[in-house]
């Protein structure tokens, strides 16, 4: 919990000085998770901070706690935040492990004003994503197209294709035997059913299968709370393409949106 960690130490001074640091905030349906990155090194710059989503799960409640964390972290600047779901103007669609209210016109606004209207906004997977091309040392500009999918409360997508990121896929909501693979392969559903990893495999197979079938990508990459020991689970799929975890594992989602801060920021088009 926030209240029981130590504030940051002047990043405002810090980036007088040059340095490249923004705040990346990972919003999820669990928790959510905020920290200063360096953008140039594409590392985290301290301590991660977290706060339980709340029970609410609604976009006031949502707000406050993304404020409290830049608070926190004595951060007064523009902040980059990934969201569960697909961004629409100034809605959140398809988001089903947050509040029905996101869909609601303006129901981004109070995540802005609560951040000093300097918010810019990208859904979580794509944050993923987004820190891959930014710090992946392979030449994913060449590698025609790579599947990133983000294991956790549900399950996300991006689309990475020759180095260019296409945005606010929702690859998770493909259905199988078993209904919508998010709701029977996700992290939440590992913890929740204690699956194994094979039990995870059986039912995520159908899921890869699926995407290899209609997609065919040259690779995949997994982010996520799962990617912690993705391994384990990985060993148990059959795959024909590579697969590998995120550059920065769990903390991917708060450093690519903290690259989408740092970068919209830079040219003035904040989301």
């Amino acid at each position: 919990m926030i209240g029981g960690l130590n504030q940051q130490n002047n990043p405002q001074q810090r980036r007088a000085e040059g340095v490249a640091l923004w705040l990346g905030i990972d919003v999820g349906g669990t928790n959510i998770k905020g920290a200063i990155v360096d953008i140039e090194a594409g590392k985290l710059n301290g301590q991660v901070l977290v706060e339980p989503t709340p029970p609410t799960a609604n976009p006031g409640d949502v707000a406050a706690a993304t404020r409290r964390i830049a608070v926190a972290m004595n951060w007064n600047g523009p902040v980059g935040i990934a969201l569960p779901g697909v961004i629409s103007g100034s809605s959140l669609r398809h988001a089903p492990n947050l509040c029905a209210s996101w869909e609601q016109t303006d129901a981004l606004s109070g995540l802005r004003a609560a951040n000093g209207g300097n918010a810019v906004l990208i859904n979580d997977a794509d944050a993923v994503g987004l820190a891959e091309l930014a710090y992946n040392q392979t030449d994913l500009a060449t590698s025609g197209l790579i599947i990133v999918l983000t294991f956790g409360t549900g399950i996300g997508s991006a689309l990475l294709y020759n180095g260019t990121l296409v945005a606010d896929t929702e690859l998770g909501g493909l259905s199988g035997s078993r209904g919508r693979f998010e709701e029977v392969a996700s992290g939440r559903v590992i913890s929740n059913e204690s699956l194994t990893p094979i039990e995870w495999a059986i039912r995520a197979q159908p899921f890869f299968d699926e995407l290899q079938a209609i997609l065919n990508p040259s690779r995949w990459i997994v982010g996520g709370g799962l990617s912690d020991n993705f391994n384990r689970y990985s060993s148990k799929l059959k795959l024909s393409k590579p697969i590998s975890v995120a550059r920065s594992g769990i903390h991917s989602g708060i450093i690519g949106a903290a690259v989408a801060c740092g970068t919209s920021a830079g040219t003035g088009d904040l989301r």
